[in-house]
């Protein structure tokens, strides 16, 4: 898969907005005439980065996305401490998946002083008509009264970024007014998928229902959601649910029928990407499944999230559940 290649570059400090959409369409006319490809695009995605390492590593898995999503990319560094003034680049990049080239562009907008709290009035300059306009907050959760939240068809973040079970409530509340993706969410499926497999062969079944206590590991976003999912979908109460500290997710539940007890487990190890299921019983029998994680994590996370802008009824259910828990 060949990487999008920039083709043309237009960059200057203390504009307008005007100037930059004018700049943008010069851009296209110049790609035109020298038959650089079709310009596409099915989304405006605007990524709001507070700084420079959220910055590149947005726009470097954008980009990487090119050749299946190609978009208008937005990427607003806001400033509201800085001067107050509008610096801009824009660049046009091309890329040919499946042999046909075609073009999509990429703005970059440092926005200082008071405009920066009212990003709504600049990326409303650069959205393209009758498309979704996805919001992507990077490394935060946003308050939902943010203005920029006014023009999203859909607003992807990361639950991950939300620090403590207020965050959590910030984001449930975020998520009955636009449609939300967790990026976290669509990571952790291989352990949701994996400890569900566990139950299939009959052996195995019975137990669902003998829950009696579990505890999920993980970072505090990915544990408490884990701990809502399975506090939701299983009816447990929050106290069966014990949420720790660790830095990579494992779920281990624990289920008992009279004095017979089961394990299930569900993991990753420190050096290997892969995430590895077993199930013990009592009787002897186990069952063990593997998943092999994305080597690329944050681009495929954003692909499949990108792919389904719809509500994930699971998920919010998951992350009610989620703020009754602790931290």
């Amino acid at each position: 898969m060949a990487d999008a290649v920039a083709v043309d570059t237009w960059d200057a400090q203390g504009v307008t907005l005007s100037d930059i959409t004018g700049a943008l369409s010069d851009l296209r006319h110049r790609s035109a005439g020298a038959a650089a490809g079709a310009r596409t695009a099915v989304m405006t995605l605007i990524a709001v980065a507070a700084g420079d390492d959220q910055a590149y590593s947005a726009t470097q898995a954008l980009r990487m996305l090119g050749q299946h999503h190609p978009a208008r990319i937005v990427l607003l560094r806001p400033e509201p401490d800085g001067v107050a003034t509008l610096d801009a680049r824009a660049v046009l990049y091309a890329t040919e998946p499946n042999g046909s080239p075609i073009t999509f562009e990429e703005v970059t907008l440092i926005v200082g002083g008071q405009a920066a709290h009212h990003l709504d009035s600049v990326a409303e300059a650069f959205t393209l008509s009758d498309l979704p306009i996805v919001v992507w907050y990077v490394n935060d959760v946003p308050d939902p009264t943010d203005p920029l939240l006014s023009v999203a068809s859909a607003v992807l973040l990361d639950s991950r970024d939300a620090a403590d079970t207020g965050r959590m409530r910030s984001l449930l509340e975020l998520a009955r007014r636009r449609t939300v993706v967790d990026l976290s969410w669509i990571r952790l499926r291989p352990w949701r998928a994996l400890l569900a497999g566990l139950f299939d062969p009959p052996p195995c079944h019975p137990w669902l229902g003998a829950v009696d206590s579990v505890e999920v590991r993980g970072k505090i976003g990915p544990r408490q959601l884990l701990g809502g999912w399975l506090v939701a979908q299983l009816g447990l109460l929050p106290d069966q649910v014990t949420l720790v500290d660790s830095r990579h997710v494992e779920i281990r539940m624990t289920c008992r029928q009279g004095d017979r007890e089961a394990i299930f487990d569900v993991g990753r190890g420190d050096a290997v990407r892969v995430v590895a299921a077993r199930a013990e019983l009592p009787d002897g029998f186990t069952r063990t499944q593997a998943a092999q994680l994305a080597d690329d994590p944050l681009p495929t996370a954003l692909a499949e999230g990108l792919t389904h802008l719809d509500p994930d009824t699971v998920w919010e259910k998951a992350l009610s559940a989620a703020t009754l828990l602790g931290s």
